[in-house]
């Protein structure tokens, strides 16, 4: 069904300016630049999106697929939308892998949809023996195991899982004179007794409590990790940080998730293999290596809920023959988008062909990782330091 240009253009106000749109300007951009594109019938790539929502800033090699992020969101939005529109509204479509808008009457998508459910019943009939099929042949072979993962999951020795845990405090609260106190500055048994030295007046008022936590990075994680290695039939344990014991790493490869300040020991570990980076609150600070030149990275976090972290993955070899990997992220959203990404066999196969890896190769790679509400939507690369 055609329609006229000044019809379109009504329909995109009245979507634009609907609440699932209008806190989000980049979705707002796009969604405009797309339908005028496609009323101006001009082809558009996405290097042609990409510099109109970021300007001369945008890299097409450096932000790897943010264009297509940013327009599967877009498609999940107009979804969003039209689950609640008019029957009389023109439906807006961007078909996958396109980026031109197509322009339909209600009834016809509801028309489309019910075709393609009749549609999807006999495929469905028809792949139940493929499934069975590929589920017969992966218990006959096992995938191939990526860079990344290669030297932990083949040298032999046991895997441990270790999530960063919150230290907390027993003493009084605003409303009781004994409670649960988390201080963002005091991390461990010993901090607290450091600070008890300078504040001598609280010494039988606080104690280290037996009650720690962790924030939601930790199952969301734990999750991603276990159906991952499902894949290998790889064992592995989980263990949080204050029950863990340098000894461990003896005869054990470590992975660990969380944030930089909980990590204990562990920090020791990962500056003696990267010197050039320090780690504080919600603060990276790298030095590089030849000018000596020291860069600040700070986690931003908006009144709105939207998080800025900048986010830590470290691969290291020790010399008794285990094996270290990092995801250093002090907002949740870094630690899932980065084990998302390096657990997905596509992403990791460009990263190291970018970055020249070979599979012995240990790195720390950083990554800007921006969300709201403490959940992954983009992470854009940075830097990478090898050893």
């Amino acid at each position: 069904m055609d329609y006229r240009k000044e019809e379109i253009l009504e329909q995109l106000d009245r979507i634009i300016s609907d609440k699932a749109f209008s806190r989000s300007k980049v979705n707002v951009r796009l969604l405009r630049f797309l339908v005028e594109s496609t009323l101006a019938d001009k082809d558009v790539k996405e290097v042609t999106i990409g510099t109109e929502l970021f300007s001369t800033k945008y890299d097409p090699v450096k932000w790897d697929n943010k264009v297509r992020v940013y327009v599967y969101h877009l498609r999940k939005k107009l979804d969003e939308y039209y689950q609640s529109a008019n029957s009389n509204e023109i439906v807006f479509q961007i078909a996958k892998g396109q980026y031109k808008v197509q322009f339909e009457s209600y009834r016809a998508t509801q028309t489309h949809d019910a075709e393609k459910n009749i549609s999807l019943a006999k495929w469905i009939y028809g792949a139940i023996a493929m499934v069975v099929l590929a589920i017969a042949i992966f218990f006959v072979t096992k995938p191939s195991i990526d860079d990344f993962w290669k030297g932990l999951m083949n040298n032999g020795m046991s895997t441990t899982v270790v999530f960063g845990d919150y230290f907390t405090i027993e003493g009084p609260t605003l409303t009781s004179t004994k409670g649960i106190i988390r201080d963002y500055e005091i991390n461990s048994a010993d901090e607290l007794e450091d600070y008890l030295l300078h504040n001598p007046e609280l010494k039988d008022k606080l104690y280290p409590s037996q009650h720690h936590y962790f924030n939601w990075a930790a199952p969301y994680c734990s999750k991603e990790i276990a159906q991952f290695w499902a894949k290998y039939d790889y064992p592995f344990d989980i263990v949080q940080i204050s029950e863990w014991s340098v000894s461990q790493l003896d005869n054990q490869n470590l992975v660990y998730f969380g944030q930089s300040k909980t990590m204990g020991v562990l920090q020791n570990i990962l500056k003696e293999k990267f010197p050039q980076y320090n780690y504080r609150s919600q603060v990276l600070e790298r030095t590089d290596p030849v000018t000596k030149k020291k860069v600040t990275y700070r986690d931003i976090i908006t009144q709105d809920n939207k998080n800025t972290d900048y986010t830590i993955v470290a691969k290291i070899s020790t010399p008794t023959g285990n094996e270290m990997r990092f995801f250093l992220s002090d907002q949740d959203c870094g630690a899932i988008s980065a084990l998302d990404y390096f657990t997905q066999k596509d992403s990791l196969a460009a990263f190291y062909q970018r970055h020249e890896l070979e599979a012995d190769d240990d790195f720390i790679a950083l990554f800007k990782v921006t969300g709201w509400l403490r959940k992954s939507y983009d992470m854009e690369f940075v830097l990478l330091d090898r050893e």
